[in-house]
């Protein structure tokens, strides 16, 4: 088993440098708001920082921040839901204009306009290369719960994306 060791600025630094892309890419497709997914991103890697976490690989470092900033993701989309933030025809509301990734596709914004519970496991099928045994293992689900959830998104996709799909 790895350690990263806590008092180590150089093991951090490898481990922050190895893996910040990741994980804010992933908080992007989920926040839509580079701020907002730089903080949460952030904030992953202070809970390793504040922690004593230990990794037997690195796929299980990858998925220990895959759960990890998935669940801020929803933290925070929870948070900024139950804050009034005023009418979208407020004039005094920012506006909020996210940078498109350069691969967003229709496909990916279909994707991502799932409910949440479908969104999860396709993100992590399709996008994070996991099997449906690793992401029951990731999201706490029975791996049949997965393979349904599968299935009733790929649906879901056919009919919003029609024959692009196939």
């Amino acid at each position: 088993m790895s350690k990263i060791p806590l008092n180590s600025d150089v093991d951090f630094e490898s481990f922050y440098e190895r893996h910040w892309k990741y994980v804010y890419r992933l908080c992007f497709t989920y926040l839509k708001s580079e701020t907002d997914a730089e903080d949460c991103a952030e904030d992953v890697f202070v809970k390793i920082l504040t922690g004593s976490y230990e990794f037997e690989s690195e796929a299980h470092e990858r998925k220990w921040l895959t759960v990890t900033a998935v669940n801020l993701c929803k933290d925070m989309l929870k948070s900024h839901s139950r804050k009034n933030v005023g009418s979208l025809d407020d004039e005094t509301s920012p506006e909020i204009a996210a940078p498109e990734p350069e691969d967003y596709s229709d496909v990916l914004d279909a994707v991502m306009n799932l409910p949440t519970k479908l969104k999860d496991v396709i993100w992590l099928y399709y996008y994070q290369g996991y099997s449906t045994d690793e992401i029951a293992g990731i999201l706490g689900r029975p791996p049949s719960t997965v393979r349904n959830q599968m299935r009733d998104a790929r649906e879901l996709l056919r009919n919003v994306l029609g024959a692009d799909l196939k």
